[in-house]
């Protein structure tokens, strides 16, 4: 179980990482994007921010023992996560786009709630 956990904990930090950068960037797709969402450039690098934050977050904690902190960091940011994809899904709903669109967003939040699970048990 740990080593599945471990291996989601990269995939959780390679997909956060990568998606955020791209979002504090503020490259032409994430500027299209922000106005599909009708975000402003500041709030949309802020969610790249915390996508950075909780992907370093999982990382932290990918060899600690279970019941320290750094445990509880891995915890915390791949509940954080999991909750902003949560967020994102009813988001791309409420904008009306298709589940291949919300698809992403949808997988990863439900990796970083497997993920916690498995550090849990």
């Amino acid at each position: 179980m740990r080593a599945v956990a471990s291996i989601l904990s990269i995939i959780v930090f390679l997909a956060f990482a990568t998606t955020g950068a791209q979002k504090m960037i503020f490259n032409t797709v994430a500027s299209r994007t922000a106005e599909h969402f009708g975000l402003t450039k500041r709030m949309f690098q802020g969610v790249g921010l915390l996508e950075v934050v909780g992907a370093l977050g999982v990382m932290i904690g990918l060899a600690a023992k279970k019941g320290t902190v750094l445990c509880l960091v891995n915890e915390v940011a791949a509940g954080a996560l999991a909750v902003m994809m949560i967020i994102a899904v009813v988001v791309h709903l409420r904008k009306g786009d298709t589940l291949k669109v919300t698809a992403p967003a949808l997988i990863l939040g439900a990796t970083c709630l497997v993920e916690l699970v498995l550090r849990l048990v």
